[in-house]
């Protein structure tokens, strides 16, 4: 991810050709901002991915729909294992830690990755980007160990079965 203040600092700066003129008209060397398909670079309108009207706005309803899904089938994991006494064991303890870490995952991460990937470019700003960077760490870490909880909890019940407990 790159921060906003980036973005405008590589944005401002105009490479010339040592013409003076600043058209990077010149041999020898690139115009524009050095990024590709960035302003000023002359490309082909072939060589440009960009999406139409109507695709962004099916990618818009398919990135929301994941989204939503994946926040309510979280939820409904927490409130079964909160609401059924009988779900209350360790293993399922584990499962809703993970669901949790993923509920935090959709809530705090993919609703802005959505709108970053839909627009094209980070509208939050330069300290909101640092921030989303540091949740998109944190709750993909969590989700990670609580994964690797599960396969621990698995396999000692599946090693030595008699002395897990079950209650």
């Amino acid at each position: 991810v790159v921060s906003a203040t980036t973005i405008g600092n590589l944005t401002s700066v105009n490479q010339t050709d040592g013409s003076g003129d600043g058209s990077g008209s010149g041999t020898g060397a690139s115009s524009g901002t050095g990024i590709p398909g960035g302003p000023g670079e002359d490309t082909d309108d072939d060589d440009v991915d960009v999406l139409s009207p109507l695709s962004m706005s099916f990618l818009g309803v398919f990135l929301s729909i994941v989204i939503f899904l994946s926040v309510a089938g979280n939820i409904l994991v927490c409130i079964a294992i909160y609401t059924e006494r009988s779900l209350r064991r360790i293993g399922n303890l584990f499962l809703a830690s993970l669901a949790i870490a993923d509920l935090f995952v959709a809530s705090l991460v993919m609703t802005f990755a959505g709108v970053n990937d839909l627009l094209g470019y980070w509208i939050f700003g330069a300290q909101f980007c640092d921030t989303w960077v540091a949740f998109d760490v944190m709750c993909s870490t969590a989700s990670i160990l609580n994964l690797c909880a599960i396969s621990l909890d698995r396999y000692i019940h599946i090693k030595d079965p008699l002395r897990y407990r079950t209650e």
